[in-house]
């Protein structure tokens, strides 16, 4: 089993960072660089099914639930690698809304992770949390100003 999780404070409004992440289903591309398309294939009320092509030519086929202003989960249908889902979830603690993603799966029978893909994955997932609070903030600091 992997589990792996990373949480950091975001300074914007729940509103921003949801509207944010629920733009992120149907456009990782600008908030994951090495996405290259995604594709909607089905679209119903808290679901959506996409497939996302990265810049090495893996393609992943994921399930996405959305709870309203709190949580988005990516359940992994079609992917070469893991079983597994990913949450981003937005939360409360000591007057602050934090971001958090969280991984739990495991490898597809018959793989086998070097090392050093777990340490690349593990970096990745965080470089990912931090890049996503970064970009809900700047969006928020942008409305603000708008306004």
């Amino acid at each position: 089993m992997i589990h792996m999780e990373y949480a950091v404070p975001v300074h914007a409004s729940r509103t921003a960072a949801w509207r944010m992440l629920t733009e992120r289903i149907a456009s990782p591309q600008s908030s994951l660089p090495h996405v290259t398309s995604c594709e909607v294939t089905e679209r119903d009320a808290g679901e959506v099914v996409r497939r996302v092509t990265f810049d090495d030519g893996v393609a992943v086929t994921e399930r996405v639930l959305l709870v309203p202003e709190e949580e988005v989960v990516f359940r992994l249908i079609d992917h070469p690698k893991f079983e597994g889902e990913i949450r981003n979830l937005l939360f409360h603690s000591a007057g602050e809304l934090w971001l958090a993603f969280y991984f739990r799966g495991e490898a597809r029978p018959g793989v086998q992770l070097a090392p050093e893909e777990f340490e690349q994955l593990r970096d990745g997932f965080a470089r990912a949390v931090r890049f996503a609070a970064r970009q809900i903030e700047a969006e928020d600091r942008s409305a603000l100003e708008r306004t």
